[in-house]
């Protein structure tokens, strides 16, 4: 199949302009104009027959539906416009983006009192793709103000290529007599053009007006059509009513109807044929992996001394834009023999990973609408959300995980046994007796039909949960289970996480001194606190008798030969010869490293927890009292962006370094909570709102100093692209015949403006059947080092060859 991606790329970003600019319209871009009076609130002038903002749309109309309030007050009272400043400065946004910025800043008066929605992808046919809808106090507001959106829409909006007859038609179709009851929307004249429109082409938009709405959609439509004659009004939905009246304040409002969406997907009309689809699914995955695992042994037998591909692992700093290539070459560092205490590891990994895959067994249980608001509150920037249920449903954490279920609503407690000094907290309340009873029969389904399912010789797993209780020795529902309480928390530094990927600068750290041993070095690196899971438990009499015989249950009971139990105080550590360790702390069993649990223990019997932390007390205060789940970042994480900054400043882009540094460097808490009061699971998370502004401005001048691993991606797929294009061009005008760069941009299959951008020459040849594409750094070492290849065989080859060209000989690029 064959793509024309730049096309592609320019239709799809006609239209995400239109939402972009609906973006901007609430964003402050004038904050540093002085506020203009806000005006008397009141109802906005509307006649008899004109259509109404709150009943425009039915409830079956579209699927996306935003909202925009007080718009004037958020063009007043800073906000967004401090996220744009960075782009403004630091990057290179598109003239597009200029554009709107300059002509909202020119019409932030006209749009005071406006309130503006948007709507997207359809459900039925016959109404627009894309519709926005800007509401003005009064008619004649409207009437004054679609003139200025006329003269600027064309300047981001450039017209699309006359995709179907009917389109062509819809061009010269002449406007028909409105009605009094639906006021049919009609097109404004277009102005005058200097030249005659191509006939090939028509505007990406139709810009409209009746009574007090302007209307921006891509194409024509009657306001009749975005009702449906037998259905409700939007406003009168029950879930639409329910998530809006929750978001009533928030300056930013959106809605997404996922039962609608849910509804035109096709379902199985019963469970045996989704059963029989299961079964099928299964029998053709061990039927996949009998013939890798075949394979593999087929190519180990042919190529006994065949060497394993190089690994290559990519880091992007999110804040500077470098990235980071780590390459492991299994030739200079050949596999060393796992020692015991890492076959074991790889064991009880193993058998955990089997115990808990059923968590994501059966189907998910997607909510029926999801009500999302976004607003400014004080120096955090807040995302609120509802997912709305069907009655009856199961109260799940994430839908996508179907089997786990949350328990009760709670204080977390686990903050009053971690360190005060804990950067990442992590807690979720579940019910453990719910979410194994659904574990347990979502697996023994399984496995019954995998058991129904021959797949060669193979011998099939049983139930992994049989298989952990015959080796425990004990029963899971009736000894375990009884035992825990629902609190389950995650913890550890930012440092330790940063090496999952979960972040990419550490907090600060003291620089070691000049002549600071490598023992010191090390010393210092086996220090950093290991992540820990934190278990509640009821009976920590029966979780102390039970713990030894999990171990067996995993496959790896011969640890219990060395453990070593000491107490201190009330509490009991359990150490497995620095393999792991636990201790029962507080109404917790606390499961890492042998250090790590020291330390914890340590800040217990100190008095020193998280909850006694100030920053973390503060950051909470926000959140319900009981909740099902919250999530904590330290502001560690915005000292450690800070630190880096002045780390790098010698090479960092003057602009960006600036920028950052003039930032106020008073640093708060990432926070996330969620709870259900009934109507449905509420997600809410506070954003600082300088560290989103330090991302912002990372980006933004990454995108505009991209670093040379980045332009050596971009030109890798920029070849990838010449090569589809060609492969358009031969089968279309150039009838069997490859061509120029010139030709495929006369043909619009690439664009020579996204080539020039990413710190590469790009040089194409063509004679014929066969054509070659060179792409070769502008300024050796600094926008890129290694060249690159492609012809008619699109294989990308490529080295680095000090700034000269590659070719056909070059090795093939990974």
């Amino acid at each position: 199949m064959k793509f024309n991606i730049p096309r592609t790329v320019s239709r799809t970003r006609q239209y995400i302009s239109i939402l972009a600019m609906i973006v901007l319209f609430a964003a402050p871009l004038c904050a540093q104009r002085p506020a203009t009076p806000a005006r008397p609130p009141s109802q906005p002038e509307t006649r008899l027959g004109d259509p109404a903002f709150d009943t425009l749309l039915s409830a079956d109309s579209y699927k996306l539906y935003g909202e925009v309030r007080n718009v004037g007050q958020l063009l007043s009272t800073g906000g967004a416009g401090e996220i744009i400043e960075p782009i403004i400065k630091l990057a290179d946004p598109p003239k597009e983006f200029k554009s709107i910025i300059k002509f909202l800043k020119a019409n932030a008066e006209a749009l005071a009192s406006s309130r503006l929605l948007f709507a997207t992808w359809p459900a039925r046919t016959g109404i627009p793709d894309a519709l926005v809808a800007i509401e003005f106090p009064s008619a004649d507001d409207a009437a004054k103000f679609a003139p200025k959106l006329e003269m600027f829409l064309p300047g981001i909006l450039p017209p699309v290529p006359v995709a179907t007859p009917e389109e062509k038609t819809a061009q010269t179709r002449p406007a028909e007599p409105g009605r009094p009851q639906a006021p049919e929307v009609k097109p404004e004249a277009p102005p005058p053009a200097a030249s005659p429109q191509p006939p090939d082409e028509r505007p990406a938009f139709v810009l409209s007006h009746s009574g007090n709405l302007v209307f921006i959609s891509d194409k024509n439509f009657k306001l009749e059509k975005l009702r449906s004659p037998s259905g409700k009004l939007l406003a009168e939905d029950q879930n639409f009513r329910v998530a809006h009246d929750r978001f009533s304040t928030e300056p930013v409002f959106l809605y997404f109807n996922v039962a609608l969406e849910e509804r035109n997907k096709p379902k199985f009309q019963d469970a045996e044929i989704a059963a029989q689809a299961a079964a099928e699914r299964l029998r053709m995955e061990e039927e996949a992996r009998a013939e890798a695992e075949g394979e593999m042994n087929r190519n180990q037998a042919a190529e006994p001394e065949a060497t394993p591909l190089t690994a290559v692992v990519e880091n992007t700093n999110v804040l500077t834009g470098r990235t980071t290539v780590t390459i492991n070459d299994p030739q200079a560092s050949p596999t060393p023999t796992p020692t015991k205490e890492q076959q074991a590891q790889a064991i009880a990994t193993s058998q955990i990973g089997n115990l808990l895959d059923p968590l994501g067994f059966g189907q998910p249980q997607w909510p029926e609408a999801i009500g999302v608001a976004l607003a400014l509150d004080n120096n955090d920037y807040v995302i609120r959300a509802i997912l709305i249920e069907p009655p009856g449903a199961k109260k799940l954490p994430l839908p996508f995980v179907p089997q786990l279920l949350a328990g009760p609503a709670a204080v977390a407690e686990a903050p009053s046994v971690l360190p005060d000094s804990t950067e990442v907290f992590v807690s979720v309340s579940i019910d453990f007796s719910k979410t194994f009873e659904g574990m347990r029969k979502e697996s023994q389904i399984k496995t019954k039909l995998t058991g129904q399912i021959p797949v060669g010789d193979r011998e099939l797993p049983a139930d992994a949960f049989v298989e952990f209780e015959k080796k425990a020795g004990f029963k899971i529902t009736e000894e375990l289970l009884p035992a825990l309480g629902n609190e389950i928390a995650f913890a550890g530094s930012l440092s330790s996480l940063q090496g999952l990927g979960l972040f990419n600068a550490a907090p600060p750290k003291a620089s070691a001194s000049p002549d600071a041993s490598d023992r010191k070095d090390q010393d210092k690196k086996e220090s950093e606190p290991f992540p820990m899971l934190l278990i509640a438990v009821r009976d920590r009499e029966a979780a102390r008798r039970l713990m030894p015989h999990v171990l067996d249950g995993l496959g790896i009971g011969e640890a219990n030969l060395i453990a070593q139990a000491q107490k201190r105080e009330d509490v009991e550590i359990v150490n497995y010869g620095g393999f792991f360790a636990y201790a029962f702390i507080g109404n917790f069993l606390v499961i890492s490293d042998l250090v790590t649990v020291n330390k914890t223990i340590d800040a217990y019997l100190n008095r020193q927890t998280l909850s006694s932390n100030n920053a973390f007390r503060n950051s909470r205060r926000w959140e319900p009292r009981q909740n099902l789940g919250e999530i904590y970042v330290s502001p560690a994480l915005m000292e450690g962006y800070h630190e880096e900054v002045r780390k790098q400043a010698a090479t960092l882009d003057p602009a960006m370094r600036d920028f950052i540094l003039a930032l106020d460097p008073t640093s708060s808490a990432i926070t996330y909570a969620m709870s259900n009061e009934g109507l449905g699971t509420q997600h809410e998370i506070h954003l600082p709102k300088n560290l989103i502004i330090t991302m912002v401005a990372g980006v933004s001048s990454a995108m505009k100093n991209p670093p040379p691993e980045t332009n050596e991606m971009v030109a890798i797929n920029s070849l990838l692209m010449i090569a589809n294009a060609e492969s358009s061009y031969q089968t279309t005008a150039g009838k069997g015949k490859y061509g120029t760069l010139d030709n495929l941009v006369a043909e619009k299959l690439v664009s020579r403006e996204f080539f020039e951008k990413y710190g590469y020459n790009l040089e194409v040849t063509a004679s014929g059947d066969h054509f070659e594409a060179v792409a070769t750094p502008r300024e050796y070492g600094k926008t890129g080092k290694r060249s690159f290849f492609i012809d008619q065989t699109a294989v990308v080859r490529g080295d680095d060859h000090g700034g000269g060209p590659a070719t056909i000989s070059d090795k093939p690029v990974q």
